[in-house]
């Protein structure tokens, strides 16, 4: 076995013990080549400061230096927690004792990163955008996606990387550039590869499921949309405008269904933003008046004002024009006092991406905490629901009513550990319910790494839909690859799960019993009913 070398490499390195960033406006990064207003100046700053990345001397981050082979295998092995590794790799182009040596035998023990036909690792070699995409794609168990990305560069994409390009796109995680290309085969910098890892950790989070019952009221769901803000007439075909669409028959704006698939997952107010003067019909002549107001500084004045004084999340939605953010929602942004507040920004557009609408929004979005925003495509939003589902999962959003599970009719239970008794529920649901057959039952479980208690069950629970590497703070979980019946007790912000779960139930009393149990302990559970039956 080789002997691990905890040294921190000199080009930083990612770890998984990280926690959903926020994008807030940077002051100073400390870097003399990261500017405050570069789209990686964030990512930068958040993983610099949580010691998760070093830059390449005292004053440089060099964030556009390639990342290499031996670096990306070496920063998933860390998010790994850097496990055990026994034996030696078969490369001719690694050395003993390196600082990459367990990373890269970790990585290709597992599958992860192979080595060429040659024998060689290529340590030194840059990894390519779509190598970054199927790496990760490895890296995360192979996931399986119906959404298909439809780059402008597509057939450029080589064939052992679509699905991963597919997987990476659709999960929010990579995106194309001007033009709506992927660039497959353009090296992955530093700061993109930062950037890319970032996200993967954040989607790897779901919003808490302990909610607020006021929650929906912290949350506003305001959209731009030219329907509603343009005269159109009663001969419009929505089958020909990007700005429209047809959903259940019914003629909406695009960024409009854009807002209320948001609004259907995360609760809240919806607040169309309307100009007190329509736009022209015609798109060109919609972009040359926006053009000119954007250049002449206007703001143009609103029908409506709404009070944003009680909303502390706020999703802002407009279509793109012609690479900018449409005047009537700057004026919106900088009407009101945001200070404190998180601003979410999405935007539907014809192909060509964002654009410079996020820089636009977090500029006038002053005092405010800007979160990472999504882009669609308008003519794909009506089928955009996972890809949706994916970046609203990689939010940090606290008390919202997204998990669906506490709505469920549940079954209310007591969980014994020594001489305390939790209170908890088990879901309605077929998994929940198999495990609920075999009540009252006690499980001898293991104390994990500080965040779960876990031991095997003598029966196999059959299994609904795709489990998941990530968790809320006091879940009950199964996990069908070993057979095991969990309780999570610490670490959501950072999971590092590498067999996906099945939730099945929550713990409702306060965890803190879990931090101080030893390392073996058996737990039991019983159906609250059965227990006061028995009194």
């Amino acid at each position: 076995m080789r002997k691990r070398n905890f040294m921190l490499f000199v080009t930083g390195l990612l770890t998984a013990v990280m926690s959903v960033p926020t994008f807030a406006a940077v002051e100073d990064t400390g870097f003399s080549d990261v500017f405050a207003d570069a789209w990686y100046a964030d990512a930068v700053m958040y993983c610099t400061e949580n010691s998760l990345m070093s830059g390449t001397d005292e004053t440089a981050f060099s964030p556009n230096e390639s990342m290499t082979r031996a670096m990306l295998a070496t920063v998933l092995y860390r998010m790994d927690d850097s496990p055990s590794v026994t034996g030696t790799d078969h490369f001719t182009d690694t050395e003993e004792d390196a600082w990459y040596s367990d990373g890269v035998l970790w990585a290709s023990q597992n599958g992860i990163i192979s080595g060429y036909n040659n024998d060689t690792f290529g340590t030194e070699d840059a990894v390519t955008r779509e190598q970054i995409a199927a790496i990760l794609w490895r890296y995360a168990g192979s996931p399986e996606t119906d959404v298909k990305a439809d780059f402008s560069d597509e057939e450029q994409i080589s064939s052992w990387a679509k699905q991963a390009v597919d997987w990476a796109q659709s999960s929010g995680y990579m995106s194309g550039t001007t033009g709506n290309r992927f660039n497959p085969a353009v090296n992955a910098t530093r700061a993109e590869v930062a950037a890319v890892l970032m996200r993967y950790q954040a989607g790897q989070n779901v919003f808490p499921s302990e909610s607020d019952t006021d929650a929906e009221q912290n949350v506003l769901v305001a959209y731009f949309s030219r329907w509603g803000n343009t005269d159109y007439g009663t001969d419009v075909d929505a089958t020909t405008s990007a700005s429209i669409v047809l959903n259940d028959g019914q003629q909406v704006g695009t960024t409009e269904l854009f807002a209320e698939m948001i609004q259907d997952e995360v609760g809240g107010d919806l607040y169309l933003i309307q100009s007190s003067e329509s736009y022209p019909v015609d798109f060109d002549d919609v972009v040359d008046k926006n053009h000119e107001e954007q250049g002449e500084n206007f703001r143009p004045e609103l029908i409506s004002e709404v009070d944003l004084s009680k909303y502390d999340i706020i999703f802002v939605g407009y279509p793109v024009w012609a690479s900018s953010v449409p005047t009537p929602v700057l004026s919106f942004l900088e009407s009101a006092d945001l200070s404190g507040k998180k601003i979410i920004p999405f935007c539907t557009h014809d192909g060509y991406g964002a654009g410079s609408s996020y820089s636009e929004v977090e500029q006038s979005s002053q005092n405010a905490t800007v979160e990472q925003g999504l882009a669609l495509e308008a003519s794909e939003v009506s089928g955009a629901q996972e890809t949706i589902d994916n970046w609203l999962k990689g939010l940090e959003l606290n008390n919202l009513e997204s998990n669906n599970h506490l709505a469920e009719e549940q079954t209310k239970v007591y969980i014994t550990i020594g001489d305390a008794v939790l209170e908890g529920i088990l879901y309605d649901n077929s998994m929940a319910e198999q495990f609920i057959s075999q009540l009252p039952q006690t499980i001898s479980m293991s104390n994990y790494g500080g965040r779960e208690v876990y031991g095997g069950i003598d029966y196999d629970i059959t299994v609904e839909g795709e489990g998941q590497l990530y968790f809320d703070n006091g879940d009950i979980t199964y996990c069908p690859t070993n057979n095991t019946a969990a309780i999570f007790y610490a670490q959501t912000d950072h999971p590092n799960l590498t067999m996906a779960v099945y939730p099945i139930g929550q713990v409702t009393s306060d965890l803190s019993v879990f931090h101080d149990l030893p390392n073996r302990v058996d737990v039991s559970f019983e159906v609250a009913d059965e227990i006061s039956s028995k009194s």
